[in-house]
């Protein structure tokens, strides 16, 4: 499995809470240990990203623009198309 940086991590957990859910569910929907998704989802809590209620983790508001925005880029950045437009124009 190749390794995915930070941004695809937590673009992984935005998606997976955006219908609340369990941590263990966090874990499996992202390929990731117990260890390292309580390290991203404190990071997402503290960021106002995601919350916690009585064990279940919801992207909020912010989250879900957050997400979108990240959508965007994303496919701004791989779409080669828009790559191309966007590197003539510098």
């Amino acid at each position: 499995m190749e390794r995915r940086c930070k941004f695809d991590i937590i673009l992984a957990i935005l998606n997976a809470v955006s219908c609340g859910t369990t941590k263990t569910k966090i874990v499996y929907a992202t390929n990731l240990n117990f260890k390292l998704a309580d390290k991203y989802l404190s990071f997402l809590q503290e960021h106002g990203l995601v919350e916690q209620h009585d064990g279940c983790y919801k992207i909020t508001r912010e989250g879900q623009e957050y997400l979108k925005k990240a959508r965007e880029l994303r496919i701004w950045v791989t779409d080669p198309a828009l790559s191309v437009i966007a590197m003539t124009d510098l």
